[in-house]
């Protein structure tokens, strides 16, 4: 629904090319303490082998901690009261709580395509242009363990560096006043891809 500002992050949509996405992600261990939270479609980065939460959106060409390797999808662990926990929203410092083996679900495929809300009108003949992504980073909503990420609408151009590529837009008819999403709403809702060099994944170099 792009009629009201409601961010949920990135979902996962489908691969590049139409083809479907089959739910598979990679865990990584979290094996420093965490120093920002992570929500259900939060974009992830890695710096000394551990997940980390972005600080910006990232740019292409640009190799740090901030480089994307791709939406986190939940974690697990074992906590000293309740044992065994999956949950779609990791806290602060989880290491320090007590939380034991704490390992992140990532969609890690540079190939993915993903919907996100912008925070302002995208019209259709924006397909093919890049964009921004808008935080708060890791400042998501703990009741519900949702992201509150959104693609940045003022940032949208033909340009080279923004960590987003408009792929297509989400199509659906009201199922209920002001329930439709469609090109040019208000919040639209948008199909996007990583853009070439944005991923960890199509860099070069290693970090």
């Amino acid at each position: 629904m792009s009629q009201v500002a409601g961010p949920y992050g990135f979902r996962i949509v489908q691969m590049v090319g139409d083809t479907p996405f089959s739910g598979g992600i990679h865990t990584y261990p979290l094996t420093v303490n965490n120093t920002g939270a992570f929500y259900f479609g939060d974009p992830v980065g890695l710096s000394a082998g551990a997940p980390v939460t972005l600080t910006a959106s990232p740019l292409s060409g640009t190799v740090n901690a901030n480089s994307p390797i791709g939406i986190f999808m939940g974690a697990s662990y074992i906590d000293p009261l309740w044992g065994f926990v999956n949950s779609q929203y990791l806290p602060v410092n989880a290491i320090n709580l007590g939380y034991k083996n704490v390992r992140l679900k990532i969609v890690d495929s540079p190939e993915v395509v993903m919907q996100i809300q912008a925070n302002g009108v995208v019209t259709a003949d924006k397909i093919g242009q890049n964009a921004a992504i808008a935080g708060p980073f890791g400042g998501g909503v703990p009741a519900i363990g949702n992201s509150v990420v959104v693609l940045s609408a003022a940032s949208v151009a033909v340009t080279n560096t923004l960590a987003l590529r408009i792929y297509d837009f989400v199509y659906n008819a009201a199922p209920s006043p002001g329930a439709s999403s469609m090109p040019g709403d208000p919040f639209t809702d948008v199909l996007v891809c990583w853009n070439a060099g944005v991923h960890r994944f199509d860099q070069a170099a290693g970090l």
